[in-house]
């Protein structure tokens, strides 16, 4: 059921458009991101208790992903959208009044942010790409889409650049008093207060988020209900059954979500170790939030190039350069050359996330039918979260086997870099085994884009 969306006679986007490029803005764009780690260990937390909570908020989001499409598509996609920001302002306030000293009350309180974190994201996942793109003109959505998408990535690239920069700014003890000494603002505050600026202006982004959602609009959606609480649970079960089979059946989705995955997880493993492949080519740790801001910087110089390529070409021809790409710069990787040209070489496999988010989600949005589009995005969530955390356990497991063949300890470089010469090989392989795969399924003229 589409809400209005009308436009201007200068082709300004629909309210719900607008909308939707603040609500992921102020959903992702956290400060306290560049400190995540540290704020851990400065409230008493050992990193093995950080590994154990990152855990819980996987798990949080694997549980609850497909069933809250699901429950988009049935109850409402802005009904989600709006539990989504509530459950963002509910996890803030808990970090806000995280007590610091009392170890066991922290470790708790965290579990429970955790929770309503992961939470928060599997209800945004897919509900409010489902609201909004369904609330365009249906005769324009493949030419608005791309539009959107392009500048959702440029405020994006801007919004990690002020949070990045200010959250790591805010967090510094020294810093914060030395500026509030020159500007005679205040007296010099303790650290347990900082420490706790950047939540506080996450917890305002937070309220923000959620008055944007409470501002998308939606046709009058009605409960597709039973009245009995097992005959619903039946009928959202039945519909995820449904939505899977459709995705398993159809090539246009089962191709996306595939060479999605195949993408997407080691891509993705790389940013999460990007700092070790930093450290391996000689670059100093002060430097790595202006690698960050640069990799930001071109993800906004793009964002045109990535609206141009989906409105140009189909799915196979993008994903097939994208592809060429990413192994590429594996390449790269496996054969690192030192400082700054070893990071400009990689620069091309951060951006290829980028672009693969763009791709998926115009491709995917076309292909996929209103009443299931909640449920279909939130498949592609939950295959790429899995994808993800099988493909960190298998360089968990590659990262011990040269540490032993080596006989050297775990973080010394020579681990990581034997590792990485793997990565290009792996990649280049599991992509013949789908390619092979998705052919024997569906044919060689079966089409990604419908």
């Amino acid at each position: 059921m589409n809400a209005p969306a009308t436009t201007d006679t200068q082709g300004e986007l629909p309210l719900n458009a607008r909308l939707f490029v603040w609500f992921r803005l102020f959903f992702n764009c956290r400060f306290y991101y560049p400190i995540f780690t540290i704020l851990f260990l400065d409230l008493g937390l050992s990193i093995a208790e950080f590994a154990t909570l990152n855990v819980v908020w996987a798990i949080t989001i694997v549980l609850l992903e497909i069933p809250s499409g699901a429950l988009a598509d049935r109850l409402g996609r802005r009904r989600l959208v709006v539990w989504a920001g509530w459950l963002m302002v509910a996890e803030m306030v808990v970090l806000c009044a995280m007590p610091v000293g009392n170890h066991t009350v922290v470790f708790w309180l965290f579990v429970v942010n955790r929770v309503l974190s992961g939470a928060a994201e599997a209800a945004a996942s897919g509900a409010d790409e489902a609201l909004t793109y369904d609330s365009l003109p249906e005769e324009r959505r493949s030419s608005l889409w791309p539009r959107v998408m392009a500048r959702l990535s440029r405020a994006m690239a801007l919004g990690f650049i002020v949070s990045s920069v200010s959250g790591a700014f805010l967090y510094d003890h020294e810093k914060v008093n030395a500026l509030l000494v020159w500007t005679d603002l205040s007296p010099e505050l303790p650290t347990s207060i900082t420490m706790k600026i950047p939540l506080v202006l996450n917890f305002l982004t937070g309220v923000a988020c959620l008055i944007t959602a409470l501002r998308m609009r939606e046709d009058e959606w009605k409960p597709e209900s039973k009245g009995s609480f097992w005959a619903d649970t039946q009928d959202t079960l039945r519909q995820i059954a449904e939505t899977g089979s459709w995705v398993w059946r159809t090539p246009a989705a089962f191709g996306l979500l595939l060479f999605g995955v195949l993408f997407d997880s080691i891509v993705r493993l790389f940013l999460t170790v990007s700092s070790n492949f930093y450290r391996l080519v000689g670059v100093a740790e002060a430097w790595y939030g202006v690698i960050g801001t640069l990799a930001s910087l071109l993800a906004l110089a793009t964002a045109g190039l990535m609206e141009r390529l989906s409105a140009k070409h189909g799915a196979r021809t993008n994903f097939g350069w994208l592809a060429v790409v990413i192994l590429v710069s594996l390449w790269f990787l496996a054969n690192p050359s030192q400082g700054w040209l070893g990071v400009a070489l990689a620069m091309p496999l951060m951006l290829a996330m980028r672009f693969l988010q763009f791709f998926l989600s115009h491709y995917l949005n076309a292909v996929v039918d209103s009443k299931r589009r909640a449920t279909a995005l939130s498949f592609r969530g939950l295959t790429m979260n899995l994808a993800y955390g099988g493909m960190t356990l298998l360089f968990g497991w590659q990262s011990r086997f040269f540490e032993k063949r080596l006989a050297v300890a775990e973080d010394d470089p020579r681990v990581f870099s034997a590792a990485l010469e793997w990565w290009p090989w792996w990649f280049a392989g599991s992509l013949v085994v789908g390619c092979a795969w998705y052919w024997i399924r569906f044919g060689r003229k079966a089409a990604l884009d419908g």
